[in-house]
């Protein structure tokens, strides 16, 4: 039997739905249902002591030690095959339109602080990553390559190696819409508890993200995904996610 045990309706009940267990009938809370069907947590029941009852803060040794290990392995192997690349992307970029290789954008990191986040360039000038209506026209024809490729964030393998950031982990927003979004959704700020991510949760299971402006619908059922990745956060979780990461990217359906 599903059963919302936080409704004020079912107290009444609870003494009689106890019975029940002897005779070999199993109760499982609405909400878990829910968790395990979409693969998010639902907002609409997250409150002050929901999150002093599921989040903790304190140090998971054996999983921070694996996530750090996997983070430097993989971004050093990673990083220095991606070296391969650079010598094409920086004869291309300078054969388009002459400009810089790199650019450096801030991204709002683990305990709200700054993080400077490389890429290659992909726009005729650098917005800092802002966005607006026009953004589609400033993308250079090679830029255009470099994103469906995913290769312009192939520097961000030395933001990891450096511990700006983990392989995965809720993706860092700029600081900007950081600050519109935490005066608009409630507890959106428990997405910086721990080190932001090239991929996610959220990345592999929202089929409509949020992209270039603000959206506030979007970014709430983002954090949704976000928190659901701080609940249940495990090594086993963050290997699952960077297998299907890298389908993702075989099969170009993004991340």
């Amino acid at each position: 039997i599903v059963v919302d045990f936080s409704h004020r309706n079912v107290g009444p009940l609870i003494p009689h739905l106890y019975n029940l267990i002897f005779s070999r009938v199993r109760f499982i809370d609405s909400h878990r249902v829910y968790e395990d069907v979409f693969d998010r947590i639902p907002l609409s029941i997250v409150t002050y002591s929901w999150f002093l009852e599921n989040i903790s803060v304190s140090p998971k040794f054996t999983y921070d030690f694996l996530k750090r290990t996997m983070d430097i392995i993989v971004a050093f192997v990673l990083g220095n095959l991606s070296l391969v690349f650079y010598p094409f992307v920086f004869l291309t970029i300078k054969m388009d339109d002459g400009g810089d290789i790199f650019i450096s954008q801030e991204r709002v990191g683990q305990n709200n602080l700054p993080v400077k986040i490389i890429k290659f360039r992909t726009m005729s000038v650098n917005d800092g990553g802002e966005g607006d209506a026009k953004r589609e026209k400033k993308i250079t024809r090679v830029g255009s390559f470099l994103r469906a490729s995913r290769i312009d964030e192939l520097p961000q393998l030395w933001n990891v190696l450096r511990g700006d950031v983990s392989l995965i982990g809720p993706r860092p927003e700029l600081p900007n819409l950081v600050k519109l979004y935490e005066e608009e959704i409630s507890f959106h700020n428990i997405r910086h508890l721990i080190k932001p991510g090239l991929s996610g949760w959220a990345q592999l299971y929202q089929k409509d993200p949020p992209k270039f402006s603000t959206d506030y619908n979007q970014t709430k059922v983002k954090l949704s995904y976000d928190i659901f990745y701080i609940k249940n956060r495990s090594f086993w979780l963050d290997i699952k996610i960077g297998l299907k990461t890298i389908k993702a990217l075989l099969s170009r359906t993004g991340v």
